[in-house]
């Protein structure tokens, strides 16, 4: 054990990367069958991180399929953080796409080291060396073809190989480089040596000497010039094409490294859960990357990340596709532990020892698309929270939470796609329909003068009645102040019995201001008042206390507070004037410009949360996908304009509709 790799394959949606995961365990002896959930399927391609394996003699792989549409990128976070080697996977065709972009951002994010597949080549209009330059140009990293294919009639026949300078052919045989590809040929293996140069001072010496260097001296530089990331080696490939593949799979297990050669070894378990998923007959699965020693069932380990004891009861091993059972699984390998008593989460540690330094997973881009969730009947209601809860466990940018101010249950995902395939879970797996809404802004009231108002609650039915009297002042606090509540009374007109009475009917009117909204920042002073020795009681008070509020309100000046959010956009620099155009129309401010490499921007700015709800979407369509961004709560903001307050009420009320 310790041999294990894994690779993760990264790219655009269409690159073809499920087709080559499954060729690539063909290969190993075992037919996957990978996209099998009924979301996988309906829209034909992947919407969750395959994760696959086989063992073949001394060579065992996992393989780890990340989907290639942008609102399911934790999927390629989560592969890349644990696989020893990322795998770009583009279109032959089509070349560099917006995920090849993020994709190569995140494999440079995590540091691995790499290998770039231009993909399909069997199609016809496949073109190796534009996709190539188009590699070197937009990412300036150290892209060297090791493979050059070579195309007859419009259908790929074989490849050059670039460190032997010969032709190996699908159909079994080798000969001399063609010769329309020789300068090529000769260039590729002169720019690849300057590469490997670079991590051997003896080749490069040998090198600017112009001596001869043998195919199994670079072979043996290429390995470590692929660890440390000096050389991208890019080979050509097609999945429906199995002699290219084979030899894709000569390059993973000869060129780049396996567990044991990044990790340093540990004697104990130590494990981290990089993926997680609900199945109707396992229940929650934990996969967990092992980095050292070894998991068994009966083990007893801890949850580091949460404090808390777990007993072993099952350990699974990827097997093509679905897992099977295991004796053991150690170093580099992928366990997934099922039937776990206590709760985990991605992220989460489990080690042998207690006292272990968690792992950590990765940070994960925040959910920017929120949608209020309701269910469509009542027995949906009676499941909803705990499905929710299970799926959201599988998923590092779904959150589900309860809106204080609107009192909405609220699902948050990356668009409308991710949390489409949400809610087509949540009838699949746990039979529970939904609708999703566009959520309510959670407006909220103030004032913006000091007011006051009495109240004197007197009622007599007979018997004991009921008597408080109350006078309120109201005076504005800071922004986030929140409320404050003063006790100003002398010679007790009001006993101290029934303080807290008062502090209460005002917290509860301040539940619902003038406009429907809960009010804030506001201080709160009762000076005076009366009470009655017999009919005087809490509720009289406390009844007294907020219709005292409401009169004090009504003799202000109240505003609405709306909340604004603060963004951070990474976009291409020739949509910048688009996105500040779209902005501005949004009553948005722009805080701040920077740039970000050489064609890329950074934008800061804020805008109101009523005008920018569905933003994910329209970023999107301005950028054609290639643009992201954040978006947190940044302060609340009083609508001065009478005009802009009705109209947004207006617009809430219309805006309350099915999405």
């Amino acid at each position: 054990m310790g041999d294990a790799r894994t690779i993760c394959l990264v790219g655009h949606s269409g690159s073809g990367k499920t087709a080559l995961a499954r060729a690539i365990l063909k290969l190993g002896g075992v037919e996957a069958q990978l996209d099998t959930s009924p979301e996988a399927q309906a829209r034909g391609g992947s919407v969750d991180l395959n994760v696959a394996g086989y063992r073949r003699g001394d060579q065992e792989l996992y393989v780890l399929d990340a989907p290639g549409f942008g609102e399911f990128i934790e999927e390629s976070y989560k592969g890349l953080r644990v696989a020893e080697t990322g795998v770009l996977v583009l279109n032959a065709e089509k070349g560099l796409e917006v995920l090849t972009e993020k994709a190569w951002a995140l494999i440079e994010e995590f540091e691995k080291p790499a290998l770039a597949l231009v993909h399909r080549m069997d199609l016809p209009n496949a073109t190796f060396g534009e996709v190539v330059e188009g590699l070197k140009e937009r990412f300036e990293a150290p892209f060297a073809p090791i493979q050059w294919p070579i195309q007859r009639d419009g259908r790929f026949v074989g490849v050059v190989d670039i460190l032997e300078q010969k032709a190996v052919y699908f159909d079994g045989g080798t000969g001399e480089v063609p010769a329309e590809l020789q300068d090529v040929a000769a260039s590729a293996r002169e720019a690849l040596l300057e590469g490997l140069a670079e991590v051997d001072e003896a080749l490069m010496e040998r090198f600017l000497n112009d001596e001869e260097i043998s195919a199994d001296e670079m072979r043996r530089a290429l390995k470590e010039a692929v660890k440390r990331r000096a050389v991208v080696p890019v080979l050509a490939t097609s999945a429906e094409v199995p002699k290219s593949v084979e030899l894709l799979l000569q390059t993973v297990f000869g060129a780049t490294p396996a567990f044991h050669e990044l990790n340093e070894p540990r004697d104990e378990f130590v494990g981290l859960v990089f993926n997680a998923a609900s199945d109707q007959y396992l229940g929650m699965m934990a996969y967990v990357k092992v980095y050292g020693g070894a998991v068994k069932e009966g083990d007893e380990l801890t949850n580091v990340s949460r404090g808390q004891k777990e007993r072993v009861r099952e350990v699974l091993r990827p097997a093509g596709d679905k897992p099977e059972k295991a004796k053991e699984v150690g170093p580099g390998q992928i366990a997934v532990l099922t039937k776990l008593a206590g709760e985990f989460a991605l992220g989460d540690t489990f080690a042998a020892a207690d006292r272990v330094e968690p792992l950590k997973l990765a940070d994960f881009p925040k959910p920017v698309f929120p949608r209020a969730i309701e269910p469509l009947t009542q027995q949906d209601e009676e499941k909803m929270s705990a499905a929710l809860r299970e799926l959201a466990r599988t998923k590092a940018t779904i959150e589900v939470y309860r809106d204080d101010v609107t009192k909405e249950t609220i699902v948050s995902g990356m668009g409308d796609t991710q949390l489409g395939v949400l809610v087509e879970r949540l009838k699949s797996r746990f039979g529970v329909g939904v609708r999703l809404l566009k959520p309510r802004v959670p407006y909220k009231e103030t004032i913006t003068k000091k007011a006051e108002g009495n109240y004197k609650h007197k009622k007599q039915t007979g018997g004991r009645g009921q008597y408080g009297e109350v006078f309120l002042r109201i005076e504005p606090l800071p922004r986030g102040g929140g409320f404050e509540f003063v006790n100003e009374i002398k010679g007790g007109v009001i006993p101290s019995q029934f303080i807290p009475a008062v502090e209460k009917g005002v917290v509860e009117a301040m539940q619902e201001g003038v406009f429907g909204y809960p009010m804030t920042d506001i201080k709160v002073t009762v000076f005076f008042g009366s009470y009655h020795e017999v009919d005087s009681s809490e509720i009289a008070f406390k009844i007294a206390a907020s219709q005292a509020f409401k009169i004090a309100v009504q003799n202000d000046t109240p505003v609405l507070l709306e909340p604004v959010m603060k963004l951070t956009i990474h976009t291409p620099r020739e949509f910048t004037g688009d996105i500040m155009s779209s902005l501005s129309g949004k009553r948005g401010k722009i805080l701040g410009m920077e740039p970000e490499g050489k064609d890329w921007e950074r934008i800061e700015a804020e805008a109101p949360l009523a005008e920018i709800q569905d933003y994910a979407l329209e970023l999107k369509s301005i950028t054609q996908g290639r643009a992201t961004f954040q978006m947190a709560f940044a302060y609340y903001q009083p609508v001065m304009s009478d005009k802009l307050r009705e109209e947004l009420l207006k617009r809430e009320q219309r805006e309350a509709q099915p999405a």
